[in-house]
């Protein structure tokens, strides 16, 4: 928490700009400069800090709903988990910011520079943004948000509900849409060489025309490891073996893997993050503990699979079969004080077939389970409050 003084610097500066942006003719007035400063949790709702510098600050999980940030240089800045509903953020520049998990519905970012860019250290201060300069909006709702005429190449839009928002004219070369929802949105005449996006939700018209520019939605820019995936797998399985005092685990990101058989593997703890997995086959597979989230695995195969504790956040999975499939909480104080959940957090499960599986005790959060077919016992004890979509929907027999 501030204390009072930097709290009182923080309120002058933000007075000043006011007289700033009012032109007031008495000089007091003066452009806001909180670069660096930690203004964490602040509540910011409708404040007008258009031109305002605040390179590399921290503003993580900040009340900025209605905020005005029009050619705000917010290059290098944290702003993960921050509520900027219905913001204006025309020609700000982003670049190397960090806004995963932001909910940004409604915002204007049109003209807005989202590339990379990498803030050197200088002394104690560090930029609170991504270190490595990448531009992320991770797992950001981004509904109806205006992001047309933005440079944008490479920046990691991962899971994201970009449903209905304007893309439009925007640069996305190279950018990363790893399991985003675009439905409904508006890339007419945007750039789109090398963007990455299996995993996508789109609807079939946007589809068509993607695929008419011959982006392949299914798996552009993943490189590919099958063919050493045998002795990846074996190696993991001696770091299980050896509870991680041998062998290696296996970590991958962004790696083709559509339809590969991992049928009764050891894959406790593996980590396939926004990968292209769809169609594979994990049928009886031990995921215990395992990090596939942003993965495409639509129509993949987890049959009897152990998906306890298992992370997939932000996963294709329409029309995965994970009949039998178990979603355990995993003892991981080994005294009971510590249980972790199997997460479908923001998953797509639409049509998937849970069958003879249960949800209880699993994070549905803004998880779509539309159309999913169940049996007696896989919703007993199921959370449903926050997930969404869901109907009664029994297969047949």
């Amino acid at each position: 928490m501030m204390d009072e003084r930097y709290l009182r610097a923080v309120r002058d500066a933000l007075m000043r700009h006011q007289q700033w942006l009012l032109r007031d003719p008495t000089g007091r007035g003066r452009r806001a400069n909180l670069s660096f400063y930690d203004l964490a949790g602040l509540g910011l709702n409708r404040v007008n800090l258009s031109g305002a510098k605040l390179t590399g600050a921290s503003l993580a999980r900040a009340r900025m709903a209605g905020i005005v940030l029009s050619k705000a240089d917010l290059y290098g800045t944290d702003l993960s988990r921050a509520d900027l509903t219905g913001a204006q953020l025309q020609g700000a520049d982003l670049r190397g910011a960090r806004v995963d998990g932001a909910r940004l519905v409604n915002a204007n970012f049109q003209g807005a520079d989202l590339r990379r860019g990498m803030v050197l250290e200088a002394g104690e201060l560090r930029a609170a943004g991504n270190s490595d300069g990448t531009t992320t909006f991770v797992g950001c709702s981004l509904s109806q948000a205006v992001l047309s005429d933005c440079r944008m190449s490479q920046c990691d839009f991962s899971g994201s509900d970009l449903s209905g928002a304007d893309l439009s004219g925007s640069d996305l070369s190279g950018a990363i849409l790893i399991g985003a929802d675009l439905t409904g949105a508006i890339m007419r005449k945007a750039t789109l060489d090398g963007v990455l996006m299996c995993g996508a939700r789109l609807n079939e018209e946007l589809r068509t025309a993607l695929e008419r520019h011959g982006v392949d939605v299914d798996g552009t820019g993943l490189t590919t490891t099958a063919a050493r995936m045998t002795d990846l797998i074996a190696g993991h399985q001696i770091w299980v073996d050896k509870l991680g005092k041998g062998g290696e685990r296996i970590e991958l990101q962004r790696v083709d893997l559509r339809g590969y058989n991992f049928t009764n593997q050891l894959l406790c703890g593996a980590v396939m993050r926004f990968c292209g997995l769809r169609g594979a086959d994990f049928s009886g597979a031990k995921l215990m503990m395992a990090d596939l989230s942003y993965s495409d695995l639509r129509d993949a195969d987890f049959t009897s699979a152990d998906l306890s504790g298992c992370n997939l956040e932000g996963a294709n999975l329409a029309g995965a079969k994970l009949w039998r499939a178990k979603f355990r909480k995993v003892d991981i104080s080994g005294d009971g004080s510590r249980l972790w959940p199997t997460s479908f957090a923001k998953a797509q499960l639409t049509g998937a077939d849970l069958r003879d599986a249960s949800l209880a005790g699993v994070v549905l959060r803004g998880t779509d389970l539309t159309a999913i077919k169940t049996s007696f016992a896989t919703l007993k004890g199921a959370d449903l409050s926050a997930a969404r979509g869901w109907q009664p929907c029994e297969a047949p027999a």
